[in-house]
C-alpha cells in the first residue's frame, strides 16, 4: 500500500511540475504570433482607410469635371443660341433692304447689332419716325428669343456740334437721347425687359471710323444694341 501511494505521489508531482525553459519557449513564440496579427491587422486597416480615402477623392474628382462638363456645355448652348440669332437677324435684314445700314457681329461672345443713326432719325433728332419703326419690326421675332439676356443700347454721334436751334446741348445728351429712345421702342413692344436693359452714351468719343469725312461721320453716327451672354444660363 505504501508502495503503491509512493508511486502516486511520484506520478502527481511530475505532472505537477512546469519546465521553464519550455515555457519560456513557448511565451517567446506567443509573443512572436501575436505581434505579427496585430502588424497585419494594422497593414489591413491602414490600406482599408486609403481605399476609403482615394475612393472619396476619386469621387469628389468625378463631381468636379462632372460639373465643369456641364458648365461647358452649358455654355456652348449658349453660343449657338447666339450664333443662331445673329443669323436668322442677318436673314431678316436682308428681306427688309437693311443689311447696308444695319450689321450684325458676334464679339467677344456677345451679340452686337450695330445701326446706322441715318435709318433711325433726322439730323439733330431723337425721335424714331413711323416708317423707321416699321423697319426696326424685322428684329422683333429673332431678339425675342433672347429677351432675359442682359441688354445694352449704345448711342454714338460724329464730332460735328449741334446748331444752336437744337433741343440738345451737346452730342453726349443727343447720343443718350437716342439710345432712350431706341430702348423705349423696343421695352413698349415687348421685345426686350426693362428689368434686364441699360443705356450708354458716348456722344462723338470710340468712333469707329474717321470724322473727317462725310461716310466716316455718317458710320459713326449709330446706335448700337449688345446682347450680352447669359451667364445664368451655365
Amino acid at each position: 500500500m505504501l508502495t503503491l501511494l509512493l508511486a502516486l505521489f511520484i506520478v502527481l508531482f511530475a505532472m505537477a511540475k512546469v519546465d521553464t525553459k519550455k515555457f519560456q519557449e513557448f511565451k517567446s513564440e506567443f509573443g512572436t504570433l501575436l505581434s505579427t496579427h496585430q502588424s497585419s491587422n494594422a497593414i489591413v486597416n491602414v490600406g482599408e482607410k486609403n481605399k476609403t480615402q482615394g475612393s472619396a477623392l476619386n469621387s469628389a474628382t468625378s463631381s468636379a469635371s462632372s460639373l465643369d462638363n456641364s458648365s461647358s456645355i452649358s455654355s456652348q448652348a449658349v453660343d449657338n443660341q447666339l450664333e443662331t440669332i445673329k443669323q436668322q437677324l442677318a436673314t431678316n435684314l436682308q428681306n427688309a433692304g437693311l443689311t447696308n445700314s444695319v450689321s450684325v457681329y458676334i464679339k467677344s461672345n456677345d451679340l452686337h447689332i450695330v445701326i446706322n443713326s441715318s435709318i433711325l432719325f433726322d439730323s439733330g433728332s431723337a425721335t424714331l419716325s413711323e416708317s423707321t419703326q416699321n423697319l426696326l419690326t424685322s428684329l422683333f421675332n429673332p431678339l425675342k428669343a433672347v429677351n432675359t439676356n442682359p441688354i445694352i443700347i449704345a448711342g454714338y454721334t460724329d464730332n460735328q456740334p449741334l446748331k444752336s436751334t437744337s433741343t440738345y446741348k451737346s452730342n453726349w445728351e443727343l447720343s443718350s437721347a437716342r439710345a432712350i429712345s431706341v430702348m423705349n421702342f423696343f421695352v413698349s413692344n415687348k421685345v426686350f425687359n426693362e428689368d434686364n436693359i441699360s443705356i450708354q452714351a458716348y456722344g462723338e468719343n470710340k468712333p469707329k471710323d474717321t470724322n473727317t469725312t462725310a461716310s466716316g461721320r455718317s458710320n459713326n453716327r449709330r446706335v448700337e444694341i449688345i446682347v450680352e451672354k447669359n451667364s445664368s444660363s451655365y
